[in-house]
């Protein structure tokens, strides 16, 4: 993750999208059913959000995070600044 973020850094609030790659195994079907829907199974929420420890020596200014992990085609983070709202 940090070499991805390299010369990137980590707003003091943000929104984070996680989206989670669907199973190959799963139909054509049930893809289009779930894509964009809710990921309810572990790897945890907060889990994903502690991944962005190694992007801060100190992160004791992140005043605001809103989260959510969602199934997509492909795995994805999405970050939105929040610190404008």
């Amino acid at each position: 993750m940090r070499v991805q973020a390299e010369g990137w850094e980590l707003p003091d609030a943000f929104h984070v999208r996680f989206i989670v790659p669907m199973p190959r195994s799963w139909s054509k079907r049930k893809r289009l059913q779930m894509v964009s829907t809710p990921h309810r199974q572990r790897p945890d929420l907060d889990n994903f959000i502690k991944s962005f420890d190694c992007l801060r020596e100190e992160d004791s200014s992140i005043w605001k995070i809103s989260a959510e992990k969602v199934w997509g085609e492909e795995g994805a983070i999405i970050i939105d600044d929040l610190q404008d709202e």
